[in-house]
């Protein structure tokens, strides 16, 4: 079943007795509400029949009062009569706001008028009443029959005020019986529409239910099935593989792991991976972070430093390259970390027998560039001592000298240049890149200008950087001789080197070095591959390790080597980035030393 199915009759089986409850709350609200009308109806006539029957009081004590003034002539038979005076009005005014139906208004509006009259005639009467006593009693009895009218007219009121009181009470009583019963039969009716709904409900959810146990059951096989897949094909596959927990500590390793690590998988598991994985740098033999630390610090796919060896449990040191990648959970929390490595020593002797191949390569290179630099001073000495011979005059055989001498000056400052190419100290040191590309670009000018190349240079930055510079010498030669294979006459190369950051770290200054021709370009299928070992357009000349030991010679000094090309017209060319950092890294520096003896060495064979 979908969840969105599932969600819904969970839905609606919740539902069902909180809508139940509404309508039994609208129910039962409605009949407390018509129960509290009848109530209230009840309530407000006891109010009104005791407001009544009070001003039925004062209305007596009004005819008392005058009375008994009309008989003793005592003022003090008035005393009843003012004070009842001053309360009937607000009687009457608190009965009509107590009555709203038209009739019993009106009612009130004549039983207030005529006591109004009554009460006019009375005050009459008090403050001009009859000498003779016959009149004087004719008086008191016409007084005494508008009261009585006064009187009547009250308690036909009242009565009828009563009469509706009875109807509301006896109607409330209904209504209650009337509300019980509903509410008893809406109670029946939902509480088995809640049944019939409710189990039909279980129904479906209870077949869903074993439903989703089945499903549970066979993605439980196939979770097993993949698993037992997964293992057999991590265990059997060429690369080691140790898996580790969040705290670092080993759970799984295959085969290839304890061959190249030494520990069997049993004794190993548990232990901290810095035990069992130490590695280090191998020009340095510093320990490097493990890859795992890193995972769990960055939460990334990392990978291993360059030039590092592992230290198998019996001392061996193996060249490795390795990987380590975060284990997630469905949350997206990491739950612990694989690494994968691989034994690459003997790819490491292939790279450093590339690498001296492709310095013998350079140096050939240069030497065939020397011997077509000498070869003109040569011809031009060899002219020299030519005339010298057949001349008698010695004013001209020293004039020749002067110019034989001159040639020779130039031939040696080839040289001088050609021997400085490579011959460098074993030990890194500050160096001012502008000065090499300088010195590099006047090498490559005499074939610029023989090519018909025009070369724009603009290196005015004295920021200096620390590595070899002999090795940047290389660089930038295998950049201008491919920049130059690439022109044709007419074209230019722009050679710029100025103070830049590191894109990658905006707080690492250094020196950004650019190649820029206008030459045919780079095809963009060959634009990734260029990097590669061994691969290269040039059919007749080339090894294809030019750019490649560029690339590792820069990012040997901690810097990066990007290229930009276009093959289309009319905007073709190839810009190639060099950035060096002002000061690399303590790992990239320790290094130099190394492979720089080395270098040195093979250089000072091959040239001297």
């Amino acid at each position: 079943m979908e969840s969105r199915l599932y969600n819904r009759l969970l839905f609606r089986l919740l539902a069902l007795p909180v809508a139940a409850l509404a309508i039994l709350a609208l129910i039962l609200g409605y009949g407390l509400q018509r129960v509290e009308e009848s109530a209230n109806a009840i309530d407000r006539a006891d109010v009104v029949i005791l407001h009544g029957n009070r001003l039925t009081k004062l209305i007596v004590d009004e005819e008392t009062g005058l009375r008994g003034f009309l008989l003793t002539r005592n003022p003090a038979f008035l005393e009843p009569m003012h004070s009842a005076d001053l309360q009937i009005e607000p009687e009457f005014d608190t009965l009509f706001t107590l009555v709203h139906r038209p009739d019993q208004v009106a009612r009130l509006q004549r039983l207030q008028a005529a006591h109004k009259q009554w009460q006019e005639e009375a005050y009459r009467e008090i403050n001009s009443f009859p000498q003779d006593l016959p009149t004087m009693e004719q008086h008191l009895l016409q007084r005494k029959h508008d009261m009585d009218d006064l009187r009547a007219q009250m308690d036909e009121f009242l009565g009828i005020v009563a009469g509706r009181r009875a109807e509301r009470s006896a109607d409330n009583v209904q209504v209650s019986r009337n509300a019980r019963i509903e509410l008893i039969l809406v109670v029946a009716l939902i509480a088995a529409l809640l049944a019939w709904e409710t189990r039909r409900i279980f129904r479906k959810l209870t077949a869903a239910y074993n439903h989703q146990i089945r499903e549970i059951k066979q993605r439980v096989e196939e979770s097993y099935a993949r698993e037992q897949w997964l293992n057999t094909t991590i265990r059997s596959i060429g690369d080691a593989v140790i898996a580790c927990d969040t705290d670092g500590n080993v759970v799984f390793m295959n085969l290839v792991a304890e061959q190249l690590t030494g520990w069997q998988e049993a004794e190993a598991r548990g232990v901290s991976l810095h035990d069992v994985f130490p590695i280090f740098n191998e020009d340095t033999r510093a320990v490097v972070e493990n890859p795992v630390d890193k995972v769990r610090r960055l939460g990334t796919v990392v990978g291993l430093a360059n030039h590092t060896f592992l230290v198998s449990k019996n001392g061996a040191e193996i060249c490795i390259d390795d990987s380590g990648a975060p284990i997630r959970d469905s949350a997206g929390k990491m739950i612990g970390v694989v690494l994968v490595f691989r034994d690459i020593t003997d790819r490491r002797m292939s790279e450093g027998a590339l690498m001296r191949a492709e310095k013998l390569a350079a140096a050939g290179r240069l030497a065939a560039s020397v011997a077509h630099e000498v070869n003109n001073p040569l011809e031009g000495l060899t002219n020299l001592v030519y005339l010298a011979r057949r001349s008698e005059e010695l004013d001209e055989v020293r004039q020749l000298l002067v110019q034989a001498e001159g040639e020779l000056g130039r031939i040696a400052h080839i040289t001088r240049q050609s021997l400085g190419f490579y011959r460098e100290t074993t030990a890194p040191a500050h160096f001012k890149p502008a000065t090499v590309v300088r010195e590099v670009s006047s090498f490559y000018a005499a074939r610029a200008a023989t090519l018909g190349v025009t070369f724009l240079i603009n290196a005015a930055t004295d920021r200096e950087v620390l590595g070899a510079a002999g090795e940047l010498r290389q660089i930038l030669s295998n950049l201008l001789a491919n920049s130059l294979d690439a022109c044709t006459k007419g074209a230019s190369i722009r050679i710029e080197t100025h103070s830049a950051v590191d894109p990658r770290n905006p707080s690492s200054a250094g020196v950004r070095i650019t190649i820029a021709d206008t030459g045919t370009g780079i095809a963009p299928e060959h634009l990734h591959s260029i990097f590669e070992p061994f691969f290269t357009t040039k059919t007749d000349t080339g090894t294809g390790l030019g750019l490649w030991v560029s690339r590792e010679l820069v990012e040997k000094h901690g810097g990066s080597l990007r290229v930009r090309s276009s093959n289309i017209h009319p905007r073709c060319g190839t810009v190639f980035s060099i950035f060096l950092p002002q000061q690399p890294s303590l790992q990239t520096t320790d290094s130099f030393h190394a492979e720089n003896t080395g270098a040195s060495e093979q250089n000072r064979l091959s040239l001297n």
